[in-house]
């Protein structure tokens, strides 16, 4: 099941967030996203996967967070006192992993975009877990990750 973006029928308008990474943003409907939380105490794993950071308790639920640098075949960011991460609601309906956190390099901020604002952007070399790269009114880029792929990938391993 995917998500759907929340779109105001009147305007085309989606409410997204613009989530900043290492050398990056990623874009996401708003919906998405439960909640932005300081860093905080990660749990270690039993993973021997680089990209699974560990888990964090939220809201009584222990949330597997991932490194989408790493993940997506990039460089892993440096340590950042500004780190938060993301709360993404699952897509899969699954009841053993409902969320899963995404590490991010600053606060999240909200963006108000149309959908004849959008271009695709070929040059900036999209990852294997992006859906592709894009412009936001000309002037800002961003990469729409593939949230669905992301959770499958963490259901393979702590699913």
């Amino acid at each position: 099941m995917k998500q759907t973006p929340a779109v105001t029928e009147q305007t085309g308008q989606i409410d997204c967030l613009m989530m900043p990474l290492r050398d990056r943003n990623l874009i996401l409907p708003n919906v998405t996203v439960a909640e932005i939380i300081p860093f905080s105490q990660l749990l270690t794993t039993n993973s021997s996967i680089d990209w699974i950071l560990g888990r964090i308790h939220w809201r009584g639920v222990a949330v597997p967070v991932v490194c989408y640098e790493i993940l997506n075949g990039k460089v892993a960011p440096s340590p950042n006192p500004n780190a938060r991460f993301a709360i993404i609601n699952g897509v899969g309906n699954h009841s053993d992993m409902p969320f899963f956190g995404l590490l991010v390099q600053g606060i999240p901020r909200l963006k108000k975009v149309y959908a004849q604002d959008i271009q695709t952007v070929e040059a900036m070399g999209p990852g294997p877990l992006d859906v592709m790269a894009v412009s936001v009114d000309g002037e800002e880029s961003a990469f729409i990750p593939d949230v669905d792929r992301i959770e499958a990938e963490l259901l393979r391993y702590v699913g």
